[in-house]
């Protein structure tokens, strides 16, 4: 089966829930290329604004830093489902296929572990900031939980992924931690 997102092979065990997971990734990918482009845009008005018609924003600097947030949080699960976090793979390099897979699952557990630790903080922290009623220290004043919402949102989404991840750790092949990096650039020929 070819992962159209990933391009490449990629054995899979896809089910409908695991199918909803990617799908959910990729939509909040595709929701943080449009904040991004929200971004640039508000950004843009309010250089225009400021140093053309000497009117400044008030709302665009809030904004612009809220959608960051956002996209930011929101893309962690598309990011693991990419295999482009950072990693360390000097000793992962030199194991065999069971020693990488089995350095993969400790590797997902331990992202699943934290996801769900946050997952648990953040809802205190939401809940603490709605009951108080914070704001923002900023002159337009947003509501806190506006930019604490992504935090448990996103960290959800990547303890789904990370769980997805896991179950289809023993259907395909091992990870391979290469030297050169996994996405390492192939040489030009005649070099």
């Amino acid at each position: 089966m070819k992962d159209v997102t990933l391009g490449r092979q990629r054995p899979m065990v896809v089910g409908p829930v695991l199918a909803a997971v990617d799908a959910i990734s990729t939509a909040c990918m595709w929701l943080g290329y449009g904040l991004v482009i929200a971004i640039t845009c508000a950004l843009f008005y309010e250089v225009v604004a400021r140093y053309v018609f000497l009117a400044p924003t008030m709302w665009a600097q809030d904004l612009s830093i809220t959608a960051q947030i956002w996209f930011t949080y929101l893309g962690m699960a598309y990011v693991l489902r990419r295999r482009e976090m950072i990693r360390i793979t000097a000793v992962a390099a030199l194991l065999g296929p069971t020693g990488r897979r089995i350095v993969e699952a400790f590797a997902l557990l331990s992202i699943l572990a934290f996801s769900l630790m946050a997952v648990y903080f953040a809802w205190g922290v939401i809940a603490d900031s709605l009951r108080l009623g914070r704001r923002q220290p900023t002159m337009l004043e947003l509501p806190n939980w506006i930019a604490e919402i992504p935090v448990l949102l996103g960290f959800a989404l990547l303890a789904l992924q990370a769980l997805a991840e896991l179950i289809r750790l023993p259907f395909q092949p091992a990870p391979d931690f290469s030297p050169g990096g996994e996405h390492a650039v192939e040489e030009e020929p005649g070099k």
